[in-house]
């Protein structure tokens, strides 16, 4: 059976070992345990360097596999010698490459969420393989729309033009996106909708957008961009998205026509409504909005400009027109006459903190 002195051991490997009142009489080059492999490392990191040369980021997470012969020498070490409890090879060569790597590309590491993770594999013959992933970069953001769109589809509706409004902004996002964080999966999850002709003004829309395989994942500063009429601006990095859709009131300014002249006496009952609930019904379930205040001015005897604030889900055209039931009241039920809605332009979104200042 061999004693100690007569196993061949590199200085890192025997150093991690801790055996008491043991000393080699020499350092071997051919280690029986790591095989030279800690004289890979400088290589192990310049591979690392390489692999994220195309990489934006500022923390970074680093695994590594290694081949089970490597475990299966020292395993068999170990158990000659009893020596239990101590680092085993991947954990210390892993500390090392950590360690090597962060001084080199003086970026951080980071267990929890770091924004490129490195995966390292070392075959038996010291083959390294290194892939890279960036993580998930979620932005919160708001746009402005300066200009209305005009969208027609077949058989067109409310709905349906609202819906190919919000793609046709998505569509503009995503490009503009894409070329600046070198990325082709996008996500885009606006807060409510908003018609086609219509502008989005003031602080414009909240929105938060999901960018996957970015070479770009770090994030310090907002970000303006303008394209087609459409001014977004990327605010901050966050860590996920909401649970549930943030609360918002909207300001929105509404030109209405009227079939009847108006009289003052139509107009009581939207000045002195205090806080005014509006009830959606739907074919599950049924919900309310508020209109928290309603500021008139009338251009016409048969039009009307409106200032309103409500809250964000609130349909505005389905408010003004509808006469279905699943909306109640509308506006043409409270003035007791027939409206339509000639123009609607948000003029801003605010939420809590912006309602307090």
């Amino acid at each position: 059976m061999k004693t100690r002195s007569e196993y061949n051991l590199c200085k890192w490997c025997s150093e991690r070992q801790h055996i008491k009142n043991y000393r080699l009489q020499k350092f071997a080059k051919n280690c029986q345990i790591c095989r030279g492999l800690w004289n890979q490392l400088d290589e192990i990191s310049n591979r690392i360097i390489q692999a994220t040369r195309n990489y934006q980021y500022d923390t970074f997470l680093i695994g590594l596999t290694l081949d089970p012969s490597f475990y299966e020498s020292e395993d068999k070490f170990r158990s000659r010698f009893k020596i239990r409890g101590k680092e085993n090879i991947k954990t210390s060569l892993l500390r090392e490459i950590r360690k090597n790597f962060g001084k080199t590309s003086k970026k951080k590491a980071d267990l929890d969420y770091p924004d490129i993770t490195i995966n390292v594999q070392i075959s038996r013959r010291f083959e390294t393989t290194v892939s890279v992933s960036s993580s998930t970069v979620i932005l919160r953001g708001r746009y402005n729309k300066l200009k209305g769109f005009q969208i027609k589809t077949k058989n067109s509706t409310a709905t349906n033009t609202m819906e190919v409004n919000q793609h046709h902004i998505e569509k503009i996002l995503k490009k503009v996106i894409s070329d600046k964080f070198n990325s082709d999966s996008i996500t885009f999850w606006p807060i409510g909708k908003e018609e086609p002709e219509s502008l989005v003004l003031g602080n414009g829309r909240p929105f938060y957008v999901t960018i996957k395989n970015s070479k770009i994942v770090s994030f310090k500063q907002t970000l303006s961009i303008q394209s087609n009429g459409i001014l977004f601006r990327l605010i901050e990095k966050i860590r996920s998205l909401p649970n549930s859709a943030p609360l918002y009131v909207k300001k929105v300014l509404i030109v209405v026509s009227f079939e009847e002249k108006l009289k003052p006496v139509d107009f009581r009952n939207l000045t002195d409504s205090g806080i005014l609930m509006i009830e959606l019904i739907n074919r599950k379930n049924k919900n309310w909005k508020f209109i928290y205040g309603i500021n008139l001015k009338l251009k016409t005897p048969r039009k009307l400009e409106l200032t309103i604030t409500c809250d964000n889900g609130l349909p505005i055209r389905k408010f003004i027109e509808g006469e279905d039931a699943d909306i109640s009241p509308t506006l043409g039920q409270i003035v007791g006459k027939k409206c339509s809605c000639v123009k609607s332009d948000i003029l801003d979104i605010l939420n809590e903190e912006n309602l307090l200042n």
